[in-house]
């Protein structure tokens, strides 16, 4: 977690410098973004960084923690409350707003989901703090949205949820690594023409034999 000078920097300042930090990220991976690069393009010094974070791991889980809830607060998504009907239309239009807001800053795309971060960070990262809770909010999401959509007869049941969650966030991630490359040229009809391809794609997966 960011030590408490940063959170008495200026909503700007503090701003500038996660941005910075998540277009590293995204465009490098953990292991590979340079730190020194990050506080260049931020403004900071090494010293003055040290007041704000202990080390790259900090800023990147502080990082992670601000897009992640930055994100979470467009996703208006009831499970319980799909029906038949609205159930795959739901998961479509929820696609074609984030592929909206990636286009504007695909970045946070590359920190969040993608550019290898999760394959390259320290071993302890992904299961605590920031990184826990973020996972943990998706993990959940998932579980609800499985669950109603078995009740409604709409994903199959013959495979373990824990299965199912990982082969869905697989062909997620294919996906995302594919659009991530081209999603500032795409028009809003090709957007939302991806958004209903990744519900194709996931109907087709978990779709019941």
């Amino acid at each position: 977690m960011p030590r408490p000078r940063f959170e008495k920097l200026s909503p700007e300042k503090r701003e500038h410098i996660l941005e910075a930090a998540a277009q590293a990220f995204a465009a490098y991976g953990y292991a590979q973004a340079s730190l020194n690069q990050i506080l260049e393009t931020a403004g900071i010094s090494k010293g003055a960084a040290y007041y704000y974070f202990d080390d790259k791991a900090d800023l990147y889980t502080t990082a992670v923690q601000h897009y992640s809830q930055e994100l979470a607060q467009h996703i208006d998504l009831t499970p319980s409350s799909l029906t038949t009907d609205t159930f795959w239309p739901a998961i479509t239009a929820l696609y074609h707003q984030q592929f909206t807001l990636y286009r504007e800053r695909p970045w946070v795309l590359g920190l969040v989901k993608g550019g290898g971060n999760m394959q390259t960070l320290p071993q302890t990262l992904p299961m605590e703090g920031p990184l826990a809770e973020f996972w943990q909010q998706i993990q959940s999401l998932l579980g609800q949205l499985f669950a109603q959509g078995q009740t409604l007869g709409l994903i199959r049941t013959d495979l373990p949820d824990d299965l199912l969650a990982v082969l869905l966030m697989a062909v997620d991630d294919a996906h995302d690594r594919w659009l991530f490359g081209r999603v500032e040229a795409l028009s809003d009809a090709e957007l939302k023409a991806g958004a209903a391809r990744m519900c194709d794609l996931l109907q087709r997966l978990l779709a019941p034999a």
